[in-house]
């Protein structure tokens, strides 16, 4: 009698190892989001608790994932649940976050290299047909798999402010015109430089954002990655 319930005892957890969804340790993995604003939940259920929100491009240690999930802990220690249709898994450990924000900075800026002396177009988002401004930078923030807006001055709520003073590279700055609106933005590149796709008649180039007309200009910064 003993051993016949035993074998059902077995069947049972068998069957019941079989339905549930099975977690898989990601140790050794972080993730960068990719939502506009990603919700951490507090399980794995879109009508759990949301612990905390996630801009775009926000890095984070990644311990395990799950079918449709994956368990995360924030720079800030939050550790919950996020949609792995919004999150970018890679292996390698999470660098401290100033690191971080560095080390992909510079991958934008060498990504935005290759396309100097790119005729300026207006309307142009890609390669094949030229850029304008804002589609320069979304294209080359596209390559990081970051997806920020498209117009100038809606690029403006991507990322995170960040003062003028503090700028890094692969930080974009927007510009204001003499309605008080974004009409312009490129990404810095150091040392009081920026990339960007200028105007018509003009190419992708550096200039100055300290000096000059965009000297001169009000700005705004924003930080992607951070």
């Amino acid at each position: 009698m003993k051993s016949k319930i035993l074998s059902i005892f077995i069947i049972l957890v068998l069957i019941l190892s079989m339905s549930a969804p099975l977690a898989v340790s990601a140790s050794g993995f972080y993730g960068t989001t990719t939502a506009s604003l990603l919700n951490v939940r507090a399980s794995n259920s879109t009508d759990s608790q949301i612990l905390t929100q996630l801009y775009c491009g926000t890095n984070v240690s990644v311990n395990w994932t799950q079918p449709g999930w994956a368990n995360i802990t924030t720079y800030e220690g939050v550790s919950g649940y996020v949609s792995l249709d919004y999150i970018k898994i890679v292996e390698g450990a999470l660098l401290a976050r100033e690191a971080s924000t560095q080390t992909k900075g510079q991958a934008v800026l060498e990504i935005a290299k290759k396309y100097l002396g790119l005729p300026y177009r207006y309307g142009g988002n890609s390669p094949q047909t030229g850029f304008d401004c804002s589609g320069f930078t979304k294209y080359v923030y596209e390559q990081m798999g970051v997806s920020l807006n498209r117009v100038a001055a809606d690029q403006m709520s991507n990322g995170i402010w960040v003062d003028p003073s503090a700028l890094q590279v692969g930080d974009i700055i927007g510009f204001y015109n003499s309605s008080g609106y974004i009409s312009h933005v490129g990404i810095y590149a150091g040392n009081g430089m920026m990339i960007h796709s200028p105007q018509t008649g003009d190419v992708i180039k550096y200039e100055s954002v300290v000096s000059g007309n965009y000297g001169a200009r009000g700005k705004h910064c924003r930080r992607i990655f951070y």
